[in-house]
């Protein structure tokens, strides 16, 4: 069925008729009777009921429109992508989990290798979504951590979305919180020392354990706030005596968030840490690297080496 049946097919069912769905269409009713015909004989299915007050679709009908709605908007999207090219010149797009180095490195893009106009988005999600959006090509590169354990149990659920991982490094893991804290001038912590103190983390969803972005807390604690994005960790964790565990930054000091104040929050080595975390992007298998996610991804590289430094607190 072609791009413009489709096209008819949703016209009719938004105007529930089709003497009125061709006069929008500037054609003929007859023309558009019999081209809504061909349609449903060669999806062997009766799209529409035809009575003397309209049309109305059937149970097929209103599955098939769905599915008509969906193509011709990707089609469309798809259009606009190279007829707008004049206007954004550049598209680019990264998913990644919620890690300020991957952010870091998108900002320098940003700064110092677009062009004058360009059109170009970062996305903050979830693991599981993070997969989706590499495997539709909604963001050309995902940056992902995880454990090994993990990436082991990860590997099926990659193959299946034609995706390959390819670490860039292995940090290790350190236990946030603010520099007044009652644990704040501790050398390192144990999940022992934490346990009676808030843990603020982004997980609560129905995945496996595996696509947490909590790579080393495991055990239930008693005290736990979830939180969906960084900026609303990083104030819990200012204006509270709660703690979050991960791998970014013992170069805290450039984010936004640990800027000095009363407030100001450390980075201290949690001292359980079973395995360093591997740190990698995520792409499509034979996937062509655009020129921008290069250069995206050799930033990257510059803010991961940056995070092997001393100087953690």
């Amino acid at each position: 069925m072609t791009l413009q049946n489709m096209r008819y097919i949703v016209a009719v069912a938004q105007y529930r008729s089709v003497s009125r769905a061709a006069a929008a269409l500037y054609m003929t009713q007859s023309a558009l009777s019999a081209a809504v015909k061909d349609a449903e004989e060669e999806l062997g299915i009766q799209i529409f009921v035809r009575t003397n007050r309209g049309v109305t679709l059937t149970s097929d009908g209103e599955d098939c429109l769905r599915y008509c709605q969906e193509i011709l908007e990707r089609a469309d999207r798809f259009s606009a992508r190279y007829k707008n090219r004049d206007t954004a010149h550049l598209n680019f797009s990264v998913s990644t989990q919620h890690l300020p180095f991957a952010v870091r490195a998108f900002d320098e893009l940003l700064k110092k290798c677009m062009p004058e106009r360009y059109n170009a988005a970062i996305y903050e999600v979830p693991t599981r979504q993070l997969i989706q959006d590499v495997s539709s090509g909604t963001s050309e590169i995902g940056v992902l951590a995880v454990t090994e354990d993990q990436m082991r149990m990860l590997n099926k659920t990659l193959t299946a979305a034609d995706l390959f991982f390819t670490r860039m490094d292995c940090l290790n893991t350190y236990v946030f919180l603010r520099r007044e804290h009652p644990l704040g001038k501790a050398d390192s912590l144990t999940l022992a020392q934490l346990k009676s103190y808030p843990y603020v983390t982004y997980d609560c969803s129905t995945d496996p354990i595996y696509f947490t972005e909590e790579s080393i807390l495991y055990e239930p604690l008693d005290r736990c706030v979830h939180v969906s994005d960084r900026a609303t960790k990083m104030s819990v964790l200012r204006s509270s005596d709660a703690f979050s565990i991960g791998i970014d930054l013992p170069n805290f000091n450039r984010d936004i968030y640990f800027k000095n104040r009363t407030t100001e929050l450390i980075a201290i080595p949690f001292a359980e840490q079973s395995a360093p975390i591997l740190v990698g992007i995520l792409e499509k298998t034979r996937h062509l690297r655009s020129e921008t996610g290069q250069r995206y991804i050799e930033l990257l590289q510059k803010h991961l080496s940056e995070l092997s430094l001393p100087g953690a607190k």
